[in-house]
């Protein structure tokens, strides 16, 4: 039964497996043809790549003499001064979704009930940010560099999550590694200078994937860890809609891809109370989280996600925000006595239309969709380009460094075909997996591909450093309980 099992189930990841490379290689091959430039950043990229093959190992490993805590605390403080130094210095004006993040969250910090929710109550992901910025403006008041300051200490706290991941999966040198291949990282340093949910939401992302490694290495209370999950999901669905990637994942990896491991009493001892628990206190908090989301904005938020899949599906725009589909979801909503969830199912409607019209090419759509997520990471330049010199330098620094963090990864894909691992680290592949597939049914832009770059980064110390052996990873646990 076991045998059967795990051979099935190592059929289903290597499938899973060569999905994520030919997903990362078909966004290599579309960002790549865009342009000149980013045919140009993909040739640097193939030296970079080549050079941290080489280099980064050897630096790494150097560092990891110094132990754990110290080298934590020397990344963590380059990391506090390169961004922190980025922030200081590039100061991009408010505008857009970035100045109504801010303004919601000074009327958070201010008022008990918010006069003006209605443009939140159609988009309430905008609450879960805004409401995480306007505790600080309680505490700090509404300075000039308030949310960019919390932008580096979040980018520090995914640095650190990053360097415990990929130091329990593959040593104390790849977490090292993965640390400074994070600091480095040109589009994430740019970001921090804009006010924005991505360093929010992909700090608890990679907080839900280290309290899940806590399970597979036979931590002890489950049903506390599945429950810190659970809360930190909906959280994160709060800020930005997507954990159900992320719970889907976690059943596809238990269930489908390592399914044997809830075979024995012990596995299930662990896996199936915890990840009851995760799902029961991820959905009953759920009507709490609208709950009190309505209490805050004075008006029930929509749960249609209408607008967003007919942007998604607007060919002309290639799924991206347009003005002509914006307009129309306003025009729904300032009709008499409508409210935001009857614009949103409008706007739902329309977009069964759009569906059903036989004017979509699908197989263009999606491929075009593809390359506007994946096929490039310059859109950080031109949000700040008010304030940036020398664009194309940066636009070029993005990608190149964007390309060779994919065939990194690319390479730990390989790998983690060759070895046959079934681990946790397939969590990985199956989030970019997902969010990909769940970005071709809304709208999508390049900023959304953010998440994604741990993920790649960590995939790519896969291909940098051999796997822990399990006798080490008990060696250190033990050395580490006092």
């Amino acid at each position: 039964m076991t045998e059967r099992l795990t051979g099935a189930a190592t059929i289903l990841t290597r499938i899973m497996l060569a999905l994520a490379l030919a997903l990362l290689g078909a966004a290599l091959l579309l960002g790549a043809r865009q342009n000149g430039e980013t045919a140009k950043a993909f040739g640097l990229a193939v030296l970079a790549a080549a050079v941290l093959w080489k280099g980064l190992p050897w630096l790494s490993r150097r560092l990891a003499v110094l132990g754990a805590v110290r080298v934590w605390i020397i990344l963590t403080a380059l990391c506090l001064v390169l961004k922190g130094a980025w922030v200081v210095l590039v100061r991009v004006p408010l505008s857009g979704d970035y100045a109504t993040f801010w303004g919601y969250a000074n009327w958070l910090a201010k008022l008990p009930v918010l006069n003006n929710g209605q443009y939140m109550a159609l988009f309430p992901h905008i609450f879960g940010y805004s409401s995480f910025l306007s505790w600080f403006i309680r505490m700090f008041g509404s300075g000039e560099l308030l949310a960019q300051w919390l932008n580096v200490a979040l980018t520090a706290l995914s640095g650190s999550f990053l360097f415990l991941l990929a130091k329990r999966w593959w040593g104390l040198a790849a977490g090292a590694s993965a640390y400074l291949l994070w600091i480095i990282c040109p589009s994430q340093t740019i970001y921090n200078s804009l006010v924005l949910s991505e360093p929010l939401y992909t700090a608890m992302l990679l907080g839900v994937l280290l309290l899940l490694t806590r399970w597979e290495d036979g931590g002890k209370r489950p049903i506390l860890l599945g429950a810190a999950a659970g809360l930190l999901l909906r959280w994160f669905n709060g800020v930005r809609p997507i954990a159900l990637v992320v719970v889907i994942a976690l059943l596809i990896w238990r269930f489908l891809l390592k399914p044997e491991g809830l075979v024995g009493r012990e596995g299930r001892r662990l896996w199936l109370p915890a990840l009851a628990v995760l799902l029961i206190v991820y959905l009953l908090t759920g009507p709490l989280w609208q709950a009190h989301l309505t209490r805050r904005i004075g008006e029930e938020p929509a749960t249609t996600p209408g607008y967003s899949v007919l942007v998604g599906f607007n060919a002309q725009y290639s799924g991206q925000w347009n003005q002509e589909d914006s307009d129309l979801l306003f025009s729904f909503r300032n009709e008499p006595g409508a409210t935001a969830q009857q614009a949103q199912e409008r706007a739902m409607e329309a977009a069964k239309e759009r569906i059903a019209s036989g004017e979509i090419s699908f197989f263009h759509l999606m491929k075009e969709k593809v390359r506007v997520f994946l096929g490039a990471d310059s859109a950080c330049v031109g949000y700040a380009s008010t304030v940036l010199r020398h664009i194309d330098l940066l636009s070029l620094a993005c990608n190149s460094f964007y390309y060779a963090a994919i065939l990194l990864a690319a390479g730990g894909l390989i790998r983690l075909w060759r070895q046959r691992s079934r681990s946790l680290v397939l969590l990985l592949p199956l989030y970019v997996l997902g969010l990909t597939s769940a970005q071709m049914l809304v709208e999508v832009a390049g900023r959304y591909h953010y998440s994604v770059i741990p993920m790649l980064l960590l995939l790519g110390q896969a291909a940098l450093f051999p796997p822990v052996p399990k006798e080490t990873k008990n060696f250190q646990k033990n050395q580490e309980k006092p």
